[in-house]
């Protein structure tokens, strides 16, 4: 076993994680599916011809219509008509979205979105992603070992269950996430060899998947059903969360301390924070990340079905009388904690949508108040027994992180949860988060505006890496919440291309990446505009 110890950033990687913040204008949210009501229009293909690139797409709406519905075929064709409607693509080299859009009284409107695939979803590689932090899916099962249970008999994915999307395209997906939730959990993990890799394994009798956390390297076990087409992204960013939040803090992490029957109202409703946290900053930052629409799209779908099943358990927990429970019952064939920790995510994710403070910023807050566990906390925590004093324990330890992540007292919000809350313990875990210092580590901030040298620079439409598109890195520096510009112009001033147009929520670094798509090789410029500053360099694109 490696002595644990706190995740030191290289240099490298400390840029990565400190871009983790919101890089592009936000074009995606929970709010729809957190408090809207349960859309009544559906849509799918009924039927695809891949050698005329016809595509016909059925549906039905049960609410009445003033209008016909708009159709946005992806293509830059917009039509109106009722379903079934039918459209040709004149391009099958690559895949499309479509947009269906409702038109009822009042203004009002609906849509669903529809994949049209003529290809295999675009393969896909993070540049420069921190090799520290790399989750990969071996062709040959690994020696894994063990620092507390021994892991199930699982194998390793062969290359049947890579058809539809690529291994490295999966894993490079996987590593983004990775990077995202290292910063979410404030990088405060247990280290293997001075790293958090990651490895998926597959286990042929699992209906999903399940996390690994206490494995070296840590790993997750996925079911093949889960894997058989497109991956359920969202699941995977789920079992993540588990890896990262059961390793921390470094020096007394919650994986083994909370383990049992209590477990579910920390790790389930953590782990399900996480995955939708990290799904809501890889789809709003999709281009820092040079990720394709198809792919965005397939993490999109994922991550929409399961905040509904999350909305579900919220309103399971009101139906049922506001039941808390932290305690599931070995003896009962359902899990009683199930609503109370869906509701804790739903609340959090609730919150985050409607503070205008978004995911990350209070996502690290309350992992900073989390990681304040210590022996004390654990006994207090009790995990082997089922009372009402750890029942209030673990209530007021989730509520106090929770109103730590807001900065704001939710304890009558959750008390009219029915959670039971003890004010002396809230009061103790704000202390210990103040008094440690916690609040304040690792946030790079900038001194002063900067924009750097794009990286690497000349980079070659002929050194295309693994899967084609050349791509550079332009990283800056925000001293203070700003609205930011990033343009690019070639050498004769004419306009290419614009990078970023958004308000920064927060001072750090940033990185955006840059794929030439269509252009020729040559001399051009980058600039960006943040206030009253302003900068411009050079970058060349060679073959």
């Amino acid at each position: 076993m490696q002595p644990r110890s706190s995740f030191v950033l290289p240099a490298t990687l400390l840029l990565f994680c400190c871009s983790i913040q919101t890089t592009t204008a936000q074009v995606f949210d929970y709010k729809k599916y957190l408090s809207g009501s349960p859309s009544t229009l559906s849509a799918f293909i009924a039927s695809l011809d891949s050698s005329t690139g016809t595509v016909t797409i059925n549906g039905g709406e049960s609410q009445p219509v003033v209008a016909p519905f708009s159709w946005e075929w992806g293509d830059g064709t917009n039509t109106s008509g009722f379903f079934p409607q039918a459209h040709t693509y004149a391009d099958r080299t690559k895949n499309y979205v479509v947009k269906v859009t409702s038109h009822y009284a009042g203004s009002k409107t609906d849509f669903v979105e529809v994949s049209v695939r003529f290809q295999p979803l675009s393969a896909y590689a993070w540049p420069n992603a921190p090799a520290a932090l790399a989750v990969t899916i071996p062709a040959v099962k690994p020696a894994l070992g063990t620092r507390l249970y021994q892991p199930p008999n699982l194998s390793a994915f062969d290359n049947s269950f890579f058809q539809t999307i690529s291994r490295p395209t999966v894993e490079a997906v996987l590593t983004v996430a990775a990077a995202v939730e290292m910063d979410f959990v404030n990088s405060d993990v247990y280290l293997y060899q001075n790293k958090f890799q990651q490895v998926m394994l597959r286990d042929a009798n699992a209906g999903g998947a399940y996390s690994l956390w206490f494995t070296d390297p840590v790993a997750f076990g996925v079911g093949e059903a889960l894997f058989r087409s497109t991956p359920d992204f969202s699941s995977l960013f789920h079992e993540m969360g588990h890896n990262f939040t059961l390793n921390s803090p470094a020096n007394y992490y919650y994986g083994g301390r909370i383990d049992g029957n209590a477990n579910a109202i920390f790790s389930e409703a953590v782990a399900q924070i996480f995955q939708h946290a990290a799904g809501y900053e890889i789809v709003n930052n999709q281009a820092a990340y040079g990720l394709p629409a198809d792919l965005v799209f397939e993490i999109k779908t994922a991550l929409i079905a399961s905040i509904k099943s999350t909305r579900s358990f919220y309103e399971q927990y009101l139906s049922a009388e506001k039941l808390f429970a932290s305690w599931n019952n070995p003896n009962t064939p359902t899990d009683e904690t199930l609503p109370t920790f869906g509701t804790i995510a739903f609340k959090f994710m609730e919150h985050a949508e409607n503070s205008g403070k978004g995911y990350r910023t209070p996502l690290k807050r309350m992992m900073q108040l989390l990681q304040v566990f210590n022996s004390a906390l654990h006994a207090q925590y009790d995990q082997q027994r089922n009372t009402a004093r750890a029942d209030t324990f673990r209530a007021t330890l989730m509520v106090t992180a929770l109103s730590y992540a807001f900065d704001q007292d939710l304890r009558m919000e959750f008390r009219n949860l029915n959670f039971p809350i003890s004010d002396t313990t809230y009061q103790l875990l704000l202390r210990m988060v103040m008094s440690t210092g916690v609040a304040a580590r690792r946030e790079t901030i900038p001194n002063e505006f900067a924009l750097h040298q794009n990286y690497p620079n000349p980079f070659s439409l002929l050194g295309r890496g693994t899967f084609g598109s050349p791509s550079t890195m332009i990283k800056y520096d925000l001293p203070q919440t700003q609205r930011v510009t990033l343009q690019v112009y070639d050498i004769n001033g004419r306009f290419i291309a614009t990078l970023l147009n958004a308000q920064q929520q927060a001072p750090g670094q940033y990185l955006v990446s840059f794929n030439p798509t269509g252009l020729r090789s040559g001399v051009y410029f980058y600039r960006l505009q943040a206030g009253s500053y302003s900068q411009t360099r050079k970058l060349i694109l060679m073959r």
